[in-house]
């Protein structure tokens, strides 16, 4: 696949064994009615029928590619994207999702017309069985506020992952920022580096994707081998935005850094609750001990606002208790 004249923007479309989702997804993106975009297909070595569903759409549509390549997971599959993409703008699209119709467009156009680095959208959450996108209204904004990444990041408590946002090609070539590869939490630390790279970012409340609630998903996984394996993405995940936040420490100011702080800490403590559930306090704590990551703070009541916040951050602040109502809970559950 070779580069071409810059178009408007690459939808890039992670694709790994959803032949049963796959259809909806590519056609929410025709039903954009876009003029000067492209698709940018990156099959993950599938098992099933996906790879033939992405050749079918490459016959229909010029504006559709396809990348057919052995399994590396999906940071792998979006970087090969990036890699190729020709659009002025990025849109990474998980291929079990879908977009609602003629969405992008006024956001692209909102984009360019104020040069913005990043434009963040809404999204909804539905079910697993949806086969249409509920019906919403784009009002473009009379006055659109546009920030750089350190307002930005004290101003929204934004989501880890990167789908909910149409994202400046240059800026990540520019800045070499691709997603870590074999990590399942690897949104987190690449979203903080990205905003605090940009420029000109800003926020719409208009929904656009849909996020379909899969209960076979990677997030969803109850096998204990994958549930150990993500101990240890949360420690990487951690230690990713802990190098981020010294790199750049000098210049987040008190609400941004907060929010950054709170956000690595985060992940700690979600990971300590996980190793809880396993028997593996011991090894976590240690592991994130070691990596200056433990014990922490109190989590920011902006972001983690309730007792139940305080009550966690107490208890796993307590090594030895926390050690042993996880073996009372192992021994119970």
């Amino acid at each position: 696949m070779h580069k071409t004249e810059s178009l408007a923007i690459s939808v890039i479309v992670p694709v790994y064994n959803v032949e049963r989702y796959l259809p909806a997804c590519l056609e929410s993106i025709v039903q954009q009615h876009l003029s000067d975009y492209e698709v940018i297909m990156v099959d993950d070595g599938s098992t099933d029928g996906s790879g033939a569903i992405c050749d079918e759409f490459v016959e229909r549509y010029p504006q559709f590619k396809v990348i057919h390549k052995g399994n590396g997971g999906v940071s792998a599959a979006r970087n090969r994207g990036i890699e190729v993409a020709n659009g002025e703008y990025i849109l990474f699209l998980d291929s079990d999702d879908f977009l609602v119709p003629d969405a992008i467009k006024p956001l692209l156009e909102l984009a360019r017309d104020n040069n913005l680095d990043v434009l963040g959208f809404s999204y909804l959450t539905v079910p697993e069985e949806t086969t249409f996108a509920p019906e919403v209204s784009f009002e473009t904004p009379q006055k659109l506020e546009v920030l750089n990444g350190y307002d930005y990041i004290a101003r929204f408590n934004y989501t880890a992952q990167v789908w909910w946002y149409l994202v400046r090609r240059e800026l990540l070539i520019k800045n070499n920022l691709q997603l870590p590869v074999g990590h399942v939490l690897e949104e987190a630390a690449f979203n903080m580096r990205l905003f605090l790279k940009a420029e000109r970012l800003a926020q719409v409340p208009n929904v656009a994707y849909c996020y379909r609630n899969r209960a076979s998903s990677i997030m969803h996984n109850a096998d204990e081998e994958h549930v150990s394996k993500m101990l240890d993405d949360y420690i990487f995940a951690a230690s990713s935005m802990n190098e981020a936040i010294e790199e750049y420490r000098d210049k987040l100011h008190g609400e941004c850094y907060e929010r950054c702080r709170t956000r690595r800490d985060s992940y700690v403590l979600f990971g300590a609750i996980r190793a809880f559930k396993l028997g593996k306090v011991k090894e976590y704590l240690k592991d994130a001990k070691n990596k200056k990551l433990y014990p922490f703070e109190r989590l920011s009541e902006k972001d983690y606002p309730g007792a139940k916040f305080k009550v966690l951050h107490w208890l796993v602040t307590k090594p030895r208790l926390w050690r042993l109502l996880s073996s009372v809970y192992c021994i119970f559950r």
